[in-house]
């Protein structure tokens, strides 16, 4: 559950881009500005959509609508503010209106940016075959081509939720052929990574690096991989020295030096960092103080710092992009000092953040939660919920079957147990 052992699959990069798919992403290329009261109020909800603040252009949307129901514009954009509050099962309705059934220009352009839009709801609804399909959707129509890297990086990724890793290794490899990016490089790597094929994986953290020198998860990647290879383990310190010498001058460049001390296990070079960033201004970096903290062993500094960070953020997880990870490690803090009732209650709290891979997240450790507090009939339940929701997840399926078997020994043994809650 805890970050503490310097995995950084809390920390990685594609995934975090992913959710920001599920909130605003992309907005800037399927909206447009309008003219008129009504196109005044849809342009305001623009602007505030795309700096994140999606609850707030709400209002400005109904009035548009109010005003002129008959824009296919302003449901689209309605339909990208309701992803970003989590209202999923509302957008999808918004989007729908904006379907048009004729063959110009227009409504193809239109019925891309709805696909494209309802992908995103269905992905915050877990349902995956859905995202497929309306990317495929949206893939068909010949315009709006930059939205196509987008549509395959969230197509590939459902595929990677459903378990089909032959369809995503596929679809990244497609996207790769047209468009070498540092994300998708990442992503396949990460991939590779959790198949087993490290040679494919450390050549993909490579062509990221050189992609883009500045993709920090695939410097961190590749340190982890050298570091646990006996025969490369020379180059972990060459890979992360790239992080360490190089020159860095924003805020979220220190961060990322702080990131480099803290996976080298240096955290008082760590914190220092960190710190500066905090002061110019880089709200994340709290976040990571908190995983040193972990990593220190001081669990109650940690909650307060992971604490910071979330009131720092509020609930625009639009921008920030630790904010599912934040209530997770906070439950870990809480499990480490033996306080379960309040590790729970964090992982409820995130839970209803309602991005996909911190439900996923976060359920997956409220079994195990669960079963730790030694209630067998509750982690059953939450099993077969998180099962119904990812039922490619082979490790839960025999999760379940060993939490059967709890049940069944803890109910024998009832008259000095006592009654399963």
């Amino acid at each position: 559950m805890t970050n503490t052992g310097g995995s950084r699959k809390a920390m990685n990069l594609y995934y975090r881009k992913v959710l920001a798919m599920i909130t605003a992403i992309g907005c800037s290329a399927v909206l447009f500005t309008g003219c008129g009261q009504a196109g005044k109020e849809y342009s305001e909800a623009v602007k505030l959509i795309e700096s994140g603040k999606c609850k707030e252009a709400i209002s400005h949307l109904e009035t548009a609508i109010k005003e002129n129901n008959e824009k296919a514009e302003y449901y689209i954009a309605y339909g990208m503010a309701l992803n970003g509050i989590g209202h999923y099962k509302d957008a999808v309705n918004e989007f729908q209106k904006a379907y048009q059934d004729t063959d110009n220009k227009i409504s193809k352009q239109n019925n891309k940016k709805l696909y494209f839009g309802q992908a995103v709801s269905y992905y915050g609804m877990n349902d995956y075959s859905k995202v497929i399909e309306n990317c495929d959707k949206a893939l068909e129509i010949d315009q709006y081509e930059e939205m196509n890297e987008k549509l395959g990086s969230m197509k590939a990724s459902a595929y990677e939720f459903i378990g089909d890793n032959e369809q995503a290794l596929t679809t990244y490899d497609k996207i790769l052929k047209d468009n070498e990016q540092a994300d998708i490089y990442l992503a396949r790597a990460e991939l590779y990574e959790k198949l087993g094929d490290m040679k494919k994986a450390t050549t993909d953290y490579n062509s990221a690096i050189k992609a883009d020198k500045k993709c920090y998860d695939a410097y961190f990647a590749l340190y982890n991989l050298y570091k646990n290879d006996t025969d490369n383990s020379k180059l972990a310190d060459s890979i992360i020295s790239q992080v360490t010498d190089a020159k860095m001058e924003s805020a979220e460049e220190i961060m990322q030096l702080g990131r480099a001390y803290y996976y080298m296990g240096n955290y008082s070079l760590a914190t220092s960092n960190l710190e500066t960033s905090i002061k110019d201004g880089c709200n994340e970096a709290i976040y990571y103080i908190g995983i040193v903290k972990m990593a220190e062993k001081d669990y109650k500094i940690a909650v307060s710092k992971f604490d910071e960070y979330i009131n720092k953020v509020g609930d625009n997880n639009t921008k920030e992009t630790n904010l599912a990870q934040a209530y997770n490690q906070i439950a870990g803090c809480y499990i480490m000092l033996g306080n379960y009732e309040n590790a729970q209650n964090y992982i409820d709290k995130g839970i209803k953040l309602g991005n996909t891979s911190g439900i996923r997240m976060l359920s997956r450790n409220s079994v195990i939660l669960y079963e730790k507090m030694g209630q067998y009939k509750k982690a059953k339940r939450a099993a077969k919920q998180y099962l119904k929701k990812f039922p490619s997840d082979k490790d839960m399926e025999k999760e379940l079957a060993f939490i059967n078997t709890r049940i069944q020994t803890v109910s024998l043994g009832s008259d000095t147990v006592g009654t399963l809650e």
